[in-house]
């Protein structure tokens, strides 16, 4: 025992070397199963570690975390794995695990400098910067800890293999999202965890979403005569990532605050934390959503807003995703079919996806108004599992509507950040974000101003609100 922590000590100190870019030699790794299983444990730990410090005093405890450390476990192993093969090595998938994994505890460390910007007064360009430098430190460790698990045979193919090797085990950077949820040690308790093998089919759950949505819908306060009243929907389809959660609900909290739709408005969410809190973000549910709304408003006066963030595709459709359930995508039609179905005559549409310019020309209405994350053929950024919200949904809400008293003053502010975000990070092309407004609706533009307060919007025109940065 002793003689294993001896080496675990020894691997960790010639794998800081490594993170750190200094000389070492691959005989200063002991390399064995129990190191590959011990270094595993730490790099579990540290991620324990981290998301107790981003999370508050309330924070619950949840064994999910460990699924996907399993996962991440496996699909590192399996990559190693196919390295070895590939460069007819079959040894190295151990000592590339072994090698990789003393290397990683400082970069694990590495992944939270972005994050700083949460808490300190820095830069606009920091986050973006400092996320692409760790990036593209991580690939530079993993192409050193490839040339040192690789045999000396053929020394020309040492640089170019250790930089594809190192381009391999980095794939799950930008896939794992895709291909199973990221669930955190911890969480807030409003965030319910569902370690308790529930999940989207479950019955508890299944149960408790048909209360859920009649109850908010419910609590919705009626609209006031000689008031313009704004409700605000926000919809959040794509459960494999927390981004588009805590986008909606982000939006959720200007709307409220800021234009006064707190107790007029609903976000429906797709997401494994919030299973028993919220509705489910379903065409279903959007549409009875819409329907009830309908049904409250004076469709003559008022003004419903919809906020719509998710992934989005060449054909338009916005991603939809939580299993076990199969989940119908939503697509332009088929939302102005439910708008016009539920009688909704002034419309704010706002869109935060890749190719969601796509949505304007089939929204186009007199008394609507369309804006979205890109032009049509144009992807959109900011949807990284570690992001607060999309650019643009942080752009528009929190930098625009929170901060000016009208929404196409709110959406020269967000283009300018989202062009200021997507040039600092290197992002090419520009997502171009749009904004379609019809004819009535700009004049119907001039009453819609933020009181700053909660309590609603009157139809007059209040005096600028001056920018805050």
């Amino acid at each position: 025992m002793r003689y294993t922590f001896a080496s675990l000590g020894r691997n960790l100190l010639a794998g800081l070397r490594v993170a750190l870019l200094m000389p070492v030699s691959p005989l200063a790794f002991r390399v064995d199963l129990a190191q590959v299983v011990l270094l595993f444990v730490i790099s579990a730990l540290l991620d324990v570690a981290r998301d107790w410090l981003r999370t508050g005093p309330d924070r619950v405890f949840s064994l999910l975390g460990a699924g996907t450390e399993f996962f991440g476990a496996g699909l590192f192993l399996f990559l190693a794995a196919l390295i070895a093969l590939l460069y007819r090595q079959r040894a190295m998938t151990m000592t590339l695990a072994a090698i990789a994994l003393s290397a990683l505890p400082l970069l694990q460390i590495a992944l939270e400098l972005p994050l700083v910007a949460d808490y300190v007064t820095v830069p606009s360009w920091y986050r973006s910067v400092a996320s692409n430098v760790v990036l593209v430190w991580i690939i530079v460790v993993f192409a050193r800890c490839v040339a040192l698990a690789m045999m000396p045979s053929r020394p020309a193919l040492r640089i170019p293999g250790a930089i594809l090797g190192a381009l391999v085990l980095s794939l799950p950077i930008w896939f794992s999202n895709s291909l199973a949820p990221n669930y955190p040690w911890f969480a807030q308790p409003g965030a319910e965890q569902v370690g308790d093998g529930l999940n989207a089919g479950s019955e508890p759950v299944l149960a408790t979403q048909a209360m859920l949505l009649d109850q908010l819908l419910e609590k919705l306060e009626d609209e006031r005569p000689g008031v313009t009243d704004l409700y605000f929907v926000g919809f959040a389809p794509y459960g494999a990532q927390d981004v588009f959660r805590k986008d909606v609900e982000a939006a959720q909290k200007v709307m409220d605050e800021r234009w006064g739709t707190a107790k007029r408005s609903i976000v429906l969410v797709n997401n494994p934390q919030t299973l028993l809190t919220a509705p489910f973000a379903t065409i279903t549910n959007l549409r009875e959503t819409l329907n009830e709304i309908g049904d409250t408003i004076d469709a003559e006066n008022d003004v419903v807003i919809v906020y719509l963030a998710s992934h989005g595709t060449r054909d338009f459709h916005l991603a939809a995703s939580l299993p076990p359930l199969s989940l119908i995508e939503l697509t332009p039609a088929g939302l102005r079919q439910m708008l016009d179905d539920a009688k909704i005559g002034w419309r704010v549409i706002i869109v935060s996806a890749c190719f969601s310019g796509g949505y304007i020309e089939p929204l186009k209405d007199d008394r609507t108004l369309v804006i979205t994350a890109s032009q049509s053929d144009r992807i959109s950024f900011g949807c990284s599992d570690r992001s607060d919200a999309t650019f643009f949904g942080e752009a528009l809400f929190q930098r625009g509507l929170a901060t000016t008293d009208s929404f196409d003053t709110a959406f020269e502010i967000a283009k300018k950040r989202v062009d200021e975000r997507e040039r600092e990070a290197g992002y090419s092309p520009p997502s171009n974000p749009q904004m379609w407004v019809g004819d009535a609706m700009a004049e119907k533009m001039k009453s819609l101003r933020s009181r700053g307060q909660p309590g609603g919007v009157t139809a007059r025109r209040f005096g600028p609100v001056p920018a805050r940065g």
